[in-house]
């Protein structure tokens, strides 16, 4: 009878085992001033006429937007591939990081567009399974506050920044 119990008892519990397995697919996510970030909107949109692009991800009252120029995409939709590319963040007029959140009314402001007190890098990558219409990537920047409002954190830092199969979106072509 104890056996018989012992294997009902094995058996119960396999049979409750179950296997829940999500996917982040397509995700933005990052370290923000070492806490987890992750974005419940984000965007990707081309413009081919000077071949910007801008990422844009929103969490909440949050935003993160990352533009680089010149960036190379071939095709058009679904059939969208672009050439890795590394831009570095820190005092480039090409390549730009910024983070908003709005508290109680007040929009604050940190950019890498501030000389020499800024730093970063985006890494656009096509990998080997890279989805066509879609853009992936790594991001990492410091930047500072560069806005009026007193008691603001003086930086922002956001580290092991990762994009993955973001749907590109192409602006009109002049």
């Amino acid at each position: 009878m104890k056996k018989i119990f012992a294997l009902l008892m094995v058996v119960s519990v396999l049979v409750s085992c179950e296997e829940d397995v999500s996917f982040n697919t397509p995700a933005f996510q990052a370290r923000k001033d070492n806490f987890m970030w992750r974005a419940n909107d984000y965007s990707a949109v081309y413009n081919a006429a000077d071949s910007t692009l801008v990422l844009n991800a929103f969490e909440g009252f949050e935003k993160v937007t990352l533009t680089a120029y010149p960036v190379i995409i071939t095709g058009t939709g679904t059939s969208a591939f672009f050439q890795d590319t590394q831009f570095d963040l820190a005092n480039n007029n090409d390549a730009i990081a910024t983070y908003s959140f709005v508290n109680n009314g007040l929009t604050y402001l940190y950019s890498t567009a501030v000389k020499n007190k800024a730093n970063g890098e985006l890494v656009l990558r096509n990998g080997a399974i890279q989805k066509p219409g879609t853009i992936s990537g790594t991001f990492r920047f410091d930047a500072p506050y560069i806005g009026e409002y007193p008691n603001a954190p003086e930086r922002i830092n956001f580290q092991e920044g990762v994009f993955y199969e973001i749907p590109i979106s192409f602006g009109p072509e002049l």
